[in-house]
This record gives structure tokens, sequence and C-alpha cells, in this order.
């Protein structure tokens, strides 16, 4: 469908008008704002024009966005109550269902509809949902379990994407990018430079003189951050797990025993069928199919006789799966016989069970040693949840960190010294944090003698407090501790120096007609190499015009960039002085190699201008269907407690 409208529209003259009118119009509606208030109907959340976000919708959503944010940041629990973090997916969620209802606003308003057929089009041909290449039911189904989706979020999402498909797309499509914008960047990025350079390298210098004591206590001065040492701090960490608490030898046999028994269905695996299907979007279809099968037949044969296409794949399935709710009796289906039509919300279906595996059941004694670690875990994670209220108590009443420890059966692990990265004072890692990221801005966010709150571990099982005992601040290290570095440093500098006098006497003796190869053979310190052709970026314009690294600079490129043929630049390199003379300078043209070089400025230009152009019309339907926001509805649902 988005095809057969990009094509219709192409080249239409009533479609540019129509961008030209919102390119005027954007100055007359500006950008709409979000619009507090309690005008909407009882249980919208957001609207803009005749398109409403229901509360529940914005709830799931936040649910979901504020669990991925959790994900992200490495499973911590607690960033799920953290006041910022809520906000900011909220605020970032109320964009995009914005965005969303604006679309939907509009298309309305243009008299847009998306069939359902369109829909489910659109769906099967998602590569996500594919295996070898068709659409597989079951991935479906699967995928939209582990996002705690429906069909009909699915279905609505796509919903949106055709949507903002069939508004912005064409906008993108039909935007170009003007000759002479992509004349001139093709021309400023393609030039190209070629310069003979002699490099006179600062470690090739030889030091004549040793610093004096005023020379070194100079330069330590100068770079005294170099020779301070960090902040350290001196922490200890009191560690909870479940595992501390509850050890895994501790459950007896009888234990195991009657939680096998308890639990049985756990260690059965279920009765799995190999399925495949074909769909039809009638059930005159499938009946028709259906009635070319003859005994024996298999779908594929059927699916040839009746020129319905390939047949899909559906995978190992059981009769719990979600598939099989949707896919009602398909499951039932005798082994090598195809089903009568089954409907779905996607349509009419043919099942053939290709083969099946029969229901497995694990032994007491083959699964023992997992049950008892499953018993310990459950007896453990309790027993965690109830030492911490008694340590959350224990830490509100000011006692010793050791004796809270020893009251509800934590660990205490002592960090004799360590940095905002974590090193020791010896620059080394600190090794087994619990929590290295989280630990170490919390113990550098507490004060001296304090405690943070309870922490949760990054595995789940426990929780960990961080006491900071003391705190070393920054220090200088005294001259004499740091004095070989002082000297190395004292070193660099002074051939550097030397580097760029030589330099600078070369290029104040250099002639016109003078050859840099020659200065070479005086002075074997100096290496001679041509450079380039080199762009404006540092790179060769093309594949086998390789670069020299040693010899460019952002320096060096801004002299050379500026200079004029027959020009001497000197400038700072990666190890000494760089002198270059600019022989010539290449103005591309679009032709031979450099003609694919031209056209995907030229694309890329237009794709750039597309997304602006799309962006500015999103920007003009906001402005003619204000959005009205429940900002009390948004508040409550940000600010509520999440379960832990």
């Amino acid at each position: 469908m988005l095809e057969f409208f990009r094509t219709r529209i192409k080249d239409s003259i009533i479609f540019k008008a129509f961008l030209g009118m919102l390119a005027l119009s954007f100055g007359i509606w500006g950008v709409g704002d979000f619009v507090g208030g309690s005008s909407l109907a009882p249980g919208v959340a957001l609207k803009a024009g005749d398109a409403e976000v229901r509360v529940d919708t914005v709830q799931r959503y936040f649910t979901r966005e504020l669990e991925q944010f959790r994900q992200a940041m490495g499973g911590q629990v607690s960033v799920l109550s953290d006041p910022a973090t809520r906000n900011t997916v909220m605020t970032t969620l109320l964009q995009d269902l914005t965005r969303q209802a604006t679309i939907r606003a509009a298309t309305n308003n243009l008299g847009v509809t998306v069939t359902r057929e369109e829909l489910r089009d659109q769906i099967m041909r998602t590569p996500t949902f594919q295996r070898d290449g068709k659409f597989s039911e079951a991935l479906f189904q699967e995928i939209l379990s582990q996002n705690q989706m429906t069909e009909a979020n699915a279905a609505a999402l796509y919903d949106g994407e055709v949507r903002e498909g069939i508004l912005v797309q064409p906008a993108a499509q039909n935007a170009s990018a003007p000759q002479t914008l992509v004349d001139a960047l093709f021309k400023y990025r393609g030039e190209t430079r070629v310069a003979d350079t002699l490099l006179v390298p600062a470690s090739a210098m030889d030091l004549k003189k040793t610093p004096t004591e005023e020379e070194l206590k100079a330069v330590y001065d100068k770079n005294i951050a170099a020779f301070t040492a960090p902040e350290y701090r001196k922490l200890s960490v009191l560690t909870l797990t479940s595992g501390d608490l509850v050890k895994t030898e501790s459950i007896d046999d009888a234990a195991v025993k009657a939680y096998y028994d308890e639990n049985q269905g756990r260690y059965k695996t279920a009765e799995t069928r190999h399925l495949v299907q074909l769909v039809f979007k009638s059930k005159e279809e499938a009946d028709a199919a259906r009635a070319k099968a003859a005994p024996g037949d298999s779908l594929e044969t059927v699916a040839a006789k009746a020129k319905a296409g390939a047949v899909v794949d559906l995978g190992e399935v059981n009769a719990a799966a979600p598939l099989m709710k949707m896919l009602d009796g398909a499951f039932a289906t005798p082994l090598h016989e195809i089903s009568q039509p089954i409907q779905s919300p996607l349509g009419w279906h043919l099942i053939e069970v290709k083969s099946s595996t029969p229901e497995a059941v694990q032994t007491l004694e083959a699964t023992k040693e997992t049950i008892r670690k499953a018993i310990a875990q459950e007896k453990g994670i309790d027993a965690v949840y109830d030492a911490s209220t008694h340590l959350e108590d224990g830490l509100a009443s000011g006692a010793p960190l050791a004796d809270v420890a020893k009251t509800v059966g934590a660990r205490i692990v002592e960090i004799p010294a360590i940095d905002k990265d974590g090193k020791d004072p010896a620059g080394l890692t600190v090794p087994n944090l619990v929590d290295p990221t989280n630990l170490l801005n919390t113990a550098f966010d507490t004060g001296a003698g304090k405690e943070s709150k309870m922490l949760d571990l990054p595995t789940k099982d426990g929780y960990y407090v961080v006491h900071v005992d003391t705190v070393t601040p920054p220090a200088p290290h005294p001259l004499d501790e740091v004095r070989p570095k002082v000297v190395t440093l004292w070193q660099a500098q002074e051939r550097t120096a030397l580097a760029q006098a030589t330099a600078d006497k070369i290029a104040k003796d250099l002639g016109p007609s003078s050859s840099l190869a020659a200065v070479e053979t005086q002075d074997k310190r100096i290496s001679y190499a041509p450079l380039g052709p080199i762009t404006r970026s540092g790179t060769g314009l093309e594949r086998q015009h390789v670069i020299d690294s040693k010899r460019i600079s952002p320096d060096l490129l801004s002299r050379l960039f500026t200079a004029k043929v027959g020009d001497v630049v000197v400038a700072p390199v990666e190890d000494g002085i760089l002198v270059a003379r600019l022989k010539d300078i290449t103005v591309p043209t679009p032709t031979g190699a450099l003609a694919p070089v031209r056209e995907q400025m030229s694309q890329a230009l237009k794709a750039q201008i597309g997304t602006t152009l799309s962006e500015e019309l999103i920007r003009a339907y906001t402005a003619r269907f204000p959005v009205t926001v429940d900002q009390k509805i948004i508040g409550d649902i940000t600010n509520q407690r999440q379960s832990q």
C-alpha cells in the first residue's frame, strides 16, 4: 500500500504545492505545546485532535520503557523508584505518544484508513517475525509474549507506522538536494593538497645539558596536576546475600523429596508437535484448498494443487503455547493429517502435524541437586528480606556497622584505599567490587564517617551498604618522589623545543627552488616524504592514497588548507615538528572513480533534507492539532511506587 501511495504522488504537482503551503504554514501555526488540564474524557491521558491515548496504554508503555531502562542500567532494581529516572522515561515516552497521536489525528483528518489486511501484510513481511525468509506465527507469538504485548497492541503499533509512512514518507522521498549545494560540498570535501614534507622528530634531538633544580621545579609547578595523587577513601562494605544466610548443603533430602512431589509439573516436558500451515484470507479459499487433498497428501502437495503459495513452518509447539490458544483445535489434529480450516485474527489456516514428541519426565535423582539449590535460594530470599528490615533498623539506630553485620549475618569487606576510578595507590584496579560503578559513585557521594542507604546487589539476591571510614584528600607527590617523571617531562619539552627551532630554521632557509629532499641528506635526523593527495579530514580521497598518520595533525591541516602553492608551513605533529611546502591543489571533478562519491554525497544530502522536511511536517501538524495532556494522570503514573 505504501509503495502504491508513493508511486501515485511521486511526481504530483498537487503534492509539491501542498508541501509549499505547509512550509508557509510553519510560521503561521508555530509549534504546539502540551496543554495541561482535566477536560479529557475519563480514562484518557492524552489527546490530539480526535486521536486519544488511554491511561492504560500510557501505563503499559511506561512500565515497559522503565523495565528496558533498568536492564540497560545493569538490572538495578533501585532505578525503578528513582524520581529522576522515572521523570526522564516519562518525558521521552510523552514525546513519542504525542507524535503518534498527532499522526493519527492528521491521517484521520485526511481520511486515511488502514485495513486489517494491510496490517496483516505488514506484520507478515517484518523480518523479525520470519524464519528462513517466511513468516513464523510461533515466533510472532513468542516475541509478543516476551514484550508483554497482545496482538491488538502489535496491530496498533503497525497501524501507527503505516499512518506515519503515508503522512511523512512522501515528503522525504520527494526531497531533493540542490545541485549547487552538492557541487559546493563535493568540491570542499574533495579538494586535495599535495606537499613535500620534512619531519623533525623530537625523539631524535640530542640534549647537551642536564636540568637544573630550578628548571625541574618550574616543570613540576606548571604540571602539578600530573603529579597529584587523587582523593582516596577507606571503605567498609557490608554485604547481605541469600547464599550467606541459607547454605545449599543445609537442605536435607526430605525437603527435596517434598518439593519434587509438590512441583512435579516443573519436571515434565509437555508433548510437542511440529506444525506447518497455509494461511488464507477467507474460509472459502481454505475450504477450496482442503477439498483438493487426497488421502496421504502433505500440506505441501495441497499447496501446489491449490497454487496457494509456500507452506509456513511453525516449528515445535506445545498445547499451552499462545499460538495454540489462537488456533483452537490445531494441536489435536491427527499426525500426518490436514486439519479443517481454523480461524484466527490473521486469517484462515490449514494445519498439518509433521511429527510428535511425547511428554518426558525428569526423575527425582536427576533433579535432586537442582531442587536443593532452588529451595536454598527461595529460603535465602525470604531470609534476606527478613534480615533487611533488621539491617535498616540497625543502620537507623546508629550502631557500628560491624555490630549490625553480626546481628543480621552479613559480611564486611574492608577496602584500605580506593579512588574514583576504582584503583588503589599502586594504580591497580581493586578486585571483587560487588557493584563497581554504583558502589564507587555512592562511596564518593557519602561523607566521611557516614554510610550509604541499603543498596541492591546486581545479582538481586541481597543488599549492600557502603561505609566511608576515612577520606584522604588529593595531595601533590613531593618533587623528590616523582623526580624521574619530572625529568622525563622536562626532556620531552626540551627535545620538542629543539625540534621546533630546527624546523623554523629550515623553513626560513628554504628558497623557492630549494629541494626538501636535499635537506634530508644534510641532516640524518630529518626524514623527507611527499604528503598527499590529502583532504581536509586528513584522509586520501581514494583508497590507493595512503596517508602517513605521523605527518599530519589538525594544526597542520588547518595551515595547509589556508596556504597557497609554494607556501611553507610549520606545525607540530605526533613526534615532533613538520615542515611542509604546498606543491599542488586539486579541485575534484565528479568523473571516473569520483563520480560515485559525488552521487553518495548527493543521496546523503537528500536523506538529510528529507528527514528535516518530515520533522517539519510533523511540527506543523502538531500545531494544527494541539495536544492536551492530563498532567495529574501523568504525574500519578510517574510517581506511583513500583513493587520491588
